[in-house]
């Protein structure tokens, strides 16, 4: 076989249907059992090898319309591990950047509570899903503060912003969430468990960012005192020998 003709013949190959939904199937019932690997080795982690497998799990993915149908799953739902182990893993290793990072952590928060809200208002929110959702929810805020800390030594302004819009996500669900179990009475214990977490999050993202607005404006306090000019240094030199002079000579007048 020539050069040429293994090449055609590699580009006719494909799978077939059948083949697709095989590999489809075996990577659902891998996450379904939870022996999904998280862990990597430190240089993988910035290593070009690390991008190039973002983009091509990215292209299986989204390739199939999975990622698509994934984006509206809930908790409980079958491609809820799609969107939560895959798509948003992705998009996590593709934020680089701290603020990148901080960004798409504030984003992944208000995911997490909006779910909330959509099967709380469905009555859908048993104690299984009630204690999943607040375990990733915590898990997802945590990291929101930790990228919002790392982001302030590099930008300390963007932190600001970042962490005000963090707070504010948190206080308009938790409202929402006040909304919910006075409607749904039959779940609003299981509501206000969540409730209080959801202030606790609040509470504590809210201190960062008041801690970041008073290192702003402490900053912006300090008074910058002007360098003086050579020709200011100059005129202040010979005002002090002239005077230097006066002195000498008012020294050795005799009749003192």
């Amino acid at each position: 076989m020539t050069h040429q003709e293994g090449q055609k013949h590699m580009a006719a190959a494909k799978l077939t249907l059948a083949e697709k939904a095989e590999i489809r199937q075996s990577l659902f019932d891998r996450m379904q059992t939870g022996e999904m690997q998280q862990t990597l080795p430190s240089r993988f982690f910035w290593s070009p090898l690390r991008f190039a497998y973002v983009g091509l799990f990215g292209l299986i993915v989204t390739g199939s319309g999975v990622s698509y149908a994934a984006e509206g799953a809930l908790p409980g739902d079958a491609l809820y591990p799609v969107k939560v182990e895959i798509t948003e893993r992705l998009r996590t290793w593709s934020a680089v950047s701290y603020e990148a990072q901080a960004e798409w952590s504030v984003t992944r928060t208000t995911r997490r509570l909006e779910e909330l809200e959509r099967l709380a208002s469905a009555g859908d929110l048993n104690d299984t899903l009630r204690e999943k959702i607040t375990n990733r929810l915590e898990q997802n805020t945590e990291e929101a503060n930790k990228a919002i800390v790392s982001l302030k030594k590099e930008r300390i302004t963007a932190a600001a912003d970042t962490s005000s819009r963090l707070e504010s996500s948190l206080r308009v669900h938790e409202r929402m969430l006040v909304q919910v179990a006075q409607e749904r009475a039959d779940i609003s214990s299981q509501i206000h468990v969540i409730l209080d977490m959801v202030r606790k999050k609040a509470d504590s993202i809210s201190e960062i960012r008041e801690e970041i607005e008073n290192e702003i404006s402490q900053d912006e306090q300090i008074e910058v005192i002007p360098a003086f000019t050579e020709e200011e240094i100059g005129t202040s030199t010979a005002e002090i020998t002239e005077e230097e002079e006066a002195d000498v000579a008012e020294a050795q007048d005799p009749e003192e």
